[in-house]
């Protein structure tokens, strides 16, 4: 996965959305404090919805964080001349041109993918006219500040049309409150299909040999990762969408991730159209076992999640998981897992003669918590293989790490070590670790492999 933001999963009481309250009669009368922003959204003619805000009290400006390089104030078109959209720093907000405050603002918004820079698309259209609805970038504030995060009762009316939210399905109308990242909302007539762990709505033009592989791949990542981290609690769902306007000409392109409860994935481009061989298309494989992986840490840590700075230990380290599950489906897989890894021993050295790995998330180059962190938590696994032949390697050390998250200790790259370290990691191992976690590299090509070689990786097979 391309930094195509993977979160929070332990199970639907968590979940960052709940039901709305339902007014009732018995018992005595009782006062429920209106939201200070509600959100309307409904179906639109000509593939759009249209979103109204309603403030309980008045504002002179909606703010919106982050700003998503302006796809908002491209996309999102007021019904009324009156409103601009102003940047803001990272944020932005709309206003009245006048500034006089209003209490109701409504938006016509075009149903379309847009794929944006390190955050989830707003819409992902499926080919038979339904569609999921990315409820977080509706998140407001009527006043700063304003973290994007802030709850917002929703409302979504699409008549004729089952609404699926919080696990849910609904027709016609749904009410629910999104909040923290918010979540995805399926809106359209496609019936969920049982799979194994999983409810899953794939595309009906995916080509029936793909739709059938990855309706497996994900639940064999999942039953994988079960063996050894515990059952989860809950039924994730699962969302597969296929561009229905794709370019002419444009090749296999996708973007996912996972939110609580959901795994998700929108494929794009022309190539999709065409007939694809399965050995074309492994990467999908390391994109749902990858998925999967973050499920089980997250669930593992009651959805603690450590900062972006150390994004090595869960991104890396999901992709870690997913190339100790692939090794073992054929000869092509095992191939194909390996050239990733030495994909990333090349990018890991490049990147990290630039910048350091603890200030890569801030500089821009944040794919260096993936490629460098596979690296380190592949070197973890092989240092305790090789000392002991019944060590599960790097799942002894997550599942270590994960109690001591849950009984308090912060998720951060001390307490990995930490973790690792009485798991049984080498002394030689965790040190080249920390240097490559901790400072700028003079050499990071040649201290990379010293990692990997005090830990028994090969690496004149990479």
């Amino acid at each position: 996965m391309g930094r195509n933001i993977t979160r929070a999963l332990i199970g639907l009481a968590a979940l960052a959305f709940t039901a709305l309250p339902v007014s009732g009669k018995t018992g005595p009368a009782t006062t429920v404090k209106a939201p200070p922003v509600s959100l309307h959204i409904t179906r639109a003619p000509g593939n759009a919805v249209r979103a109204e805000y309603r403030l309980a009290r008045p504002a002179r400006a909606l703010h919106f964080a982050p700003h998503l390089d302006g796809y908002r104030a491209r996309d999102w078109r007021t019904l009324a001349s009156e409103f601009r959209w102003v940047r803001d720093g990272d944020d932005e907000r709309i206003e009245r041109i006048d500034g006089r405050p209003f209490t109701q603002l409504s938006l016509d918004i075009p149903v379309r993918y847009s794929a944006l820079e390190k955050a989830y698309a707003p819409f992902s259209p499926f080919s038979d006219g339904g569609m999921l609805v990315y409820s977080g970038h509706f998140q407001t504030c009527p006043a700063l500040p304003c973290k994007g995060t802030e709850p917002l009762a929703v409302t979504i009316d699409a008549e004729g049309e089952t609404i699926g939210v919080g696990g849910r399905r609904s027709a016609n109308r749904a009410t629910f409150v999104s909040r923290e990242e918010g979540t995805y909302v399926y809106i359209g007539g496609a019936e969920p299909v049982a799979t194994a762990g999983f409810l899953a709505i794939v595309d009906p033009a995916l080509q029936t040999s793909l739709r059938d592989h990855l309706l497996e791949s994900l639940p064999q990542s999942m039953r994988e990762f079960a063996a050894i981290y515990g059952e989860l609690k809950i039924t994730p769902e699962l969302y597969v969408s296929l561009d229905p306007r794709p370019p002419s000409g444009t090749s296999l392109s996708s973007q996912g991730g996972t939110l609580p409860g959901q795994v998700f994935i929108h494929l794009y481009g022309d190539g999709w159209r065409k007939p694809i061989n399965l050995g074309e298309v492994l990467w999908l494989d390391w994109f749902f076992a990858h998925e999967a992986a973050h499920f089980f840490q997250r669930a593992g840590t009651n959805d603690v999640i450590g900062p972006d700075s150390e994004a090595w230990i869960h991104e890396g380290g999901a992709d870690a998981m997913a190339a100790l599950a692939l090794r073992d489906r054929g000869s092509a897989m095992s191939a194909y897992v390996d050239r990733r890894v030495a994909e990333a021993r090349k990018a890991c050295a490049a990147g990290l003669a630039q910048v350091a790995l603890n200030t890569a998330s801030r500089t821009g180059k944040f794919d260096l918590h993936y490629q460098c962190g596979m690296l380190i938590a592949l070197a973890i696994d092989a240092d305790l293989r090789r000392a002991s032949s019944g060590a599960r390697g790097l799942h002894d050390v997550n599942r270590r790490f994960f109690a001591t998250v849950r009984a308090g200790t912060p998720w951060n790259g001390r307490s990995f070590l930490e973790a690792a370290r009485h798991s049984g990691v080498s002394a030689p191992t965790l040190a080249a670790i920390t240097a490559i976690t901790s400072r700028k590299l003079a050499d990071p090509g040649r201290q990379i492999d010293t990692m990997l070689q005090q830990a028994g990786v090969d690496t004149a097979a990479l």
